[in-house]
């Protein structure tokens, strides 16, 4: 039944809606203790499960202190009145369990505890800094005939389908390349700090025989989640333990012998270094570069309110060999410095890949 009401009685419902909305901005007015009182209790209870949450899920857990830990963080957050106000508390949960991988998400900023990180020589880094500085995308180039060079830089898959649209990209820059008739590819992670590394390994798929390339280690139990790669009927899958997520259909033949060189530096981070470790144990590649950035771990997380996400690092990851890399990935021939991204002959590690790519 449909129903109708005439204009005297839409004035009294506005006017009653009026009232009642007035009516709770005064309470607010008034009352503004109770509202302080709410934002205390939500810190209470962002801290109580962050550190129930920790104790559970913690790659480092067993080697807590949790005592201690509890009481340093309630102590130091007894006082805060609000969200903003408990973050130096909630990074200091972060550093007294040793997770440098870990924060929190607040208002769409990162908040955890980077470690004893030391800022980069600026000198020695200059050319890195300021690349990461002005910006960069996917890049891709012939170094000389018969070598080819790919720059894979970091991603954001912000909505459906783009861990897909992501990993066309690549594949196509490495098609573009001509990949069937190098001698020798360059592929370079100096300026990934992370993202979907479904998406990048996607994207080279060729590089890699179908099976395992790497795994994330959960101490506590001992379990372990492998991701692999498969190719049927010319459409490559990525896997993580059961599940799947990224698919795309095959570009060219396979590549599971060209000799590749990985460029790797400070800035290689996260899933920017679960790359990496996806070509450990991979014939014909070598490392060149610097140790990566050492956030070698995976994440799990909750959402503790729309605005809050909580992430704790609860794996260490292996390579396809089961060899773990707790701190960071590290060359084969390291080479400090010497980046020249906009001229790549003048570049020191892409010089020192393409000497090893030649020799035989």
């Amino acid at each position: 039944m449909r129903r109708t009401f005439d204009a005297q009685t839409k004035t009294k419902t506005m006017k009653t809606i009026t009232k009642l909305f007035l009516c709770l901005l005064i309470a607010v007015v008034i009352n503004p203790a109770a509202t302080r009182a709410q934002q205390a209790d939500s810190v209470r209870r962002l801290i109580d499960t962050l550190l129930q949450f920790g104790k559970e899920h913690s790659l480092y857990s067993s080697q807590v202190d949790w005592k201690k830990v509890s009481d340093s963080v309630r102590l130091e957050a007894a006082n805060a009145a609000t969200i903003k106000a408990a973050l130096p508390a909630i990074q200091t949960f972060y550093r007294l369990i040793g997770d440098r991988h870990g924060f929190i998400t607040y208002n769409n900023k990162y908040y955890g505890w980077r470690g004893n990180n030391k800022p980069l020589d600026k000198a020695t880094h200059a050319a890195l800094i300021k690349k990461m500085k002005d910006g960069y995308r996917l890049k891709k180039q012939m170094l000389e005939k018969g070598y080819g060079y790919l720059l894979v830089p970091d991603n954001n898959p912000t909505h459906r389908g783009a861990v897909t649209e992501i990993a066309r990209q690549i594949r196509d820059s490495l098609a573009a390349l001509n990949p069937e008739k190098l001698k020798g590819l360059v592929i370079d992670l100096r300026l990934n700090p992370g993202g979907d590394m479904y998406a990048m390994i996607g994207g080279l798929s060729n590089l890699f025989e179908p099976g395992k390339l790497g795994s994330f280690i959960y101490p506590g139990t001992k379990a372990e989640e492998n991701w692999n790669v498969n190719s049927i009927n010319g459409v490559d899958k990525v896997y993580s333990g059961p599940d799947t997520p990224c698919t795309i259909n095959r570009r060219g033949k396979a590549l599971y012998r060209l000799k590749v060189a990985v460029l790797t530096g400070p800035y290689t981070c996260s899933s920017g270094e679960a790359l990496a470790i996806s070509f450990k144990g991979r014939g014909n590649t070598r490392f060149i570069g610097e140790n990566t950035g050492g956030y070698t771990t995976s994440n799990v997380s909750f959402q503790f309110t729309n605005e809050i996400g909580v992430f704790v690092a609860s794996a260490v990851e292996a390579d396809r060999l089961g060899r773990a890399y707790p701190d960071h990935v590290q060359p084969d021939d390291e080479l400090t410095g010497g980046d020249d991204f906009d001229n790549l002959n003048n570049d020191l590690k892409v010089r020192a890949a393409l000497q090893w790519l030649k020799h035989k």
